[in-house]
């Protein structure tokens, strides 16, 4: 009867959502799956030594060695709902390189981006759907060099920016290439 009490609590507690994960990071390695219950489920695959941040709401931190060194960052934006640092806002239907303008825009208009410069922009392809793909270049506040890979897709109805981030000495182009076959591998249910 005790042991029946106890596993009904630990349901109970579980339903509740009281019981969670309090780590601030998780291993990651292998295929990452958000798992969610209710609206989209996103899904890529990341190297055995990367690492998660917990707790990220729509979307994915992800790094090997730091995550002031190197990150992976997707996000969702969904349309008409204010970004951080913009007043323009993504909106169903928008053309790829609307997208990126927005997109672009909220990164500009962040007080810790100093000097941004886009270095290249074009088309891309991201879970089968037309995006696109931006490299640019500018100093955080602390005035480190940084390089950005910003891409955006709108899939669904929901936008989707996935970004990788690093130091643009060293660590950009350490993990580029493992950017690259991470968003190839992307995926939106």
């Amino acid at each position: 009867m005790r042991i029946r009490l106890a596993t009904l609590a630990c349901l109970a507690a579980l339903a509740a959502g009281c019981i969670h994960d309090e780590a601030p990071w998780r291993e990651v390695g292998g295929k990452y799956d958000s798992g969610n219950w209710f609206g989209p489920r996103i899904s890529m695959a990341l190297p055995d030594d990367w690492m998660k941040l917990n707790h990220v709401d729509d979307g994915l931190v992800a790094t090997r060695d730091g995550f002031n060194l190197q990150a992976i960052k997707i996000r969702r934006v969904d349309p008409g709902k204010p970004l951080p640092h913009t007043k323009k806002t993504v909106t169903k239907g928008m053309r790829p390189s609307e997208l990126a303008e927005v997109l672009l825009d909220d990164l500009r208009s962040d007080g810790s981006v100093n000097g941004l410069k886009v270095l290249e922009t074009r088309p891309a392809s991201i879970a089968g759907a037309a995006g696109f793909r931006t490299t640019v270049a500018f100093k955080d506040a602390f005035g480190l060099k940084v390089r950005v890979a910003l891409c955006g897709v709108l899939i669904d109805g929901h936008a989707w920016q996935i970004a990788y981030v690093a130091p643009a000495r060293h660590y950009f182009e350490q993990d580029l290439a493992t950017f690259d076959a991470a968003l190839a591998s992307f995926r939106v249910r």
